[in-house]
């Protein structure tokens, strides 16, 4: 991931208008398309992801009470059951691997 530092700096370089996208990205040290890619609003907001992620898994602040689910006293919501929901999500979103002879079968007719 490039810095936001230097992503900034490729944003000002692009709106003042005075160099290529390719001048832009030697004077920084990116690609040519990282620039494009800036350029035309198609790179990710790496910063709004960022803060939604650390408001997703915000530490609890809410009273002490028994979590329905895993029987925990803890402060609500009980931020282990959402770790394993996740962890359990991500490991279910995991292609599995197909062994190769059931991906190409051989006909040995």
């Amino acid at each position: 991931m490039i810095p936001f530092a230097v992503v900034d700096e490729i944003e000002r370089l692009l709106h003042e208008g005075g160099l290529s996208q390719r001048k832009i990205a030697r004077r920084v040290g990116v690609s040519r398309g990282t620039v494009n890619a800036i350029a035309r609003g198609r790179r990710p907001d790496y910063r709004a992801l960022r803060r939604d992620r650390v408001d997703e898994f915000a530490a609890p602040c809410g009273p002490f009470a028994r979590c329905p689910t895993c029987g925990a006293r803890v402060q609500m919501p009980c931020l282990a059951c959402r770790v394993r929901a996740f962890r359990e999500s991500r490991r279910r979103s995991r292609r599995r691997a197909v062994p190769y002879c059931r991906r190409y079968p051989v006909d040995v007719s």
